[in-house]
């Protein structure tokens, strides 16, 4: 079985760029979209371990860093 943090790191390291774009252009904000990215990785931290990594484990980051800003 993978370990889930390094999971998280690999879909991070992957998804850091189209998820920062996607957040800056949402909030007009780069330090408001890194922030949310970070939680969004401390969140998948926590859940992927217990639900495991989802199917689009970079539209699951975007939705939870969304969610947070809001």
């Amino acid at each position: 079985m993978p370990d889930p943090a390094a999971s998280v790191e690999a879909v991070f390291r992957e998804e850091r760029g189209r998820l920062l774009a996607a957040l800056t252009h949402r909030f007009g904000d780069l330090d408001l979209a890194e922030e949310v990215a970070s939680e969004a990785v401390e969140a998948a931290v926590v859940h992927w371990p217990v639900d495991g990594v989802t199917d689009r484990p970079g539209a699951w980051l975007l939705t939870t860093a969304r969610r947070r800003a809001v």
